[in-house]
């Protein structure tokens, strides 16, 4: 969900910021979630990757603990759920499972394609955007019914926690992984995420809310996906870990200098003549403040640019992109595959500065993949929603 569709509903609720996604990729980005660390110190990158262990927010030992995916994974049994099994967690419980003290994970689909509609009612991705609807302003209304759609999913559990009486005394986040492009002229006409890393795709709302907290307020500081566990654990059990990323907003308040990173990398295993070869499809970092930012893009530009080509003309959103296709579009898609860097904004900080705030390059994580990979019914689910080929 982007910031600037963020609906009214959940805004009015509690205290709004507008925050910079850990990533534009939820493999990467929803461990950030959890653990309060960027994907450059995590390393988990794609979904078949792992965290060296559950995250202290989703310690069981003293808390009840949820973990909700049952909106988006349809088609897979709880322990196969990739999310779960990132976070080492093995049993999928909703909220009415959960007895207080709780912590409760919802990973909603959100308004991801099909956008409009329940997840499960297209085949694919791939066969919404074919079939249905292909025209910018038809699908960006679609886009904003999908954002209201995840609010209305939202909104039943936040007045469930309001009848049961634990509202006053439960912290409740609404975030989200990652943005969207919806076909804009700046992003090369492309629908989706993962890439380009541009404001569409990091510019994401988190709202806080219950707690005693005030309603309809906004919260100036920019802030970022990695705040979320850090403020949790410290509203619940005081101090968080000291080792993470993110600020814990429940007790301090970010410095004004400070700036915010996104990290992306997708890549895949392709075997080559018999030889297993990784190909970067999309590895960016990013520094950003509330005034703009700057994108470095990582990694063989020949690989970005074949990569990128294949997934807009092939892949699951390539119906969108094709359909809202003019030459300025293209060449704007083939110059951000292109450059190394990209300015958005007018960030009142220098490019100097932003390279010393990110990582240089991005490295797999020696804890970084499952022993067996992704099995055939994750890979089908996962080409489904647009993430594989």
């Amino acid at each position: 969900m982007r910031y600037d569709f963020l609906p009214d509903e959940v805004r009015q609720l509690g205290v709004t910021a507008k925050a910079i996604s850990a990533s534009t990729f939820t493999a990467s980005s929803i461990p950030s979630l959890t653990t309060g660390l960027y994907p450059a110190t995590h390393g988990v990158w794609m979904f078949d990757d792992r965290l060296p262990e559950r995250p202290p927010l989703l310690d069981d030992d003293a808390y009840d603990v949820g973990f909700d995916t049952e909106t988006v994974w349809i088609e897979l049994d709880a322990p196969d759920k990739p999310p779960l099994q990132i976070n080492h967690v093995d049993t999928e419980r909703t909220i009415e499972d959960l007895e207080p003290p709780f912590v409760s994970f919802v990973h909603d689909v959100g308004p991801h394609a099909p956008y409009g509609f329940e997840n499960g009612v297209f085949e694919s991705t791939k066969e919404f955007f074919r079939t249905h609807e292909k025209r910018r302003p038809q699908l960006v209304s679609l886009y904003r019914q999908d954002c209201h759609n995840s609010a209305q999913r939202f909104l039943r559990l936040y007045e469930r926690l309001s009848e049961d009486g634990l509202l006053d005394e439960t912290l409740v986040v609404f975030t989200s992984d990652h943005g969207q492009c919806l076909g804009e002229w700046s992003n090369g006409g492309r629908f989706g995420h993962g890439h380009p890393m541009a404001p569409e795709n990091v510019e994401v709302p988190v709202v806080f809310a219950g707690a005693g907290l005030p309603e309809g307020e906004t919260y100036d500081p920019l802030l970022s996906g990695v705040d979320v566990a850090p403020t949790v654990i410290s509203a619940q059990r005081g101090a968080p870990p000291a080792d993470v990323d993110g600020v814990d907003l429940w007790r301090s308040t970010p410095r004004p200098t400070r700036k915010v990173r996104s990290d992306v990398w997708q890549h895949l295993d392709v075997d080559v003549a018999g030889r297993a070869v990784e190909l970067s499809v999309y590895a960016a970092t990013s520094a950003w403040n509330r005034s703009g930012g700057y994108v470095f893009h990582r990694k063989s530009s020949v690989q970005r640019l074949g990569a990128i080509g294949y997934d807009n003309v092939f892949r699951g959103y390539s119906p969108a992109w094709l359909g809202n296709l003019s030459p300025a579009k293209a060449l704007n898609m083939l110059s951000i595959a292109l450059t190394s860097s990209m300015t958005y904004g007018a960030p009142d900080f220098t490019r100097d500065e932003a390279q010393r705030v990110v990582p240089s390059h991005l490295e797999r994580a020696t804890h970084e993949a499952s022993d067996a990979g992704l099995s055939d019914e994750q890979k089908t689910q996962l080409r489904d929603l647009g993430y594989l080929q």
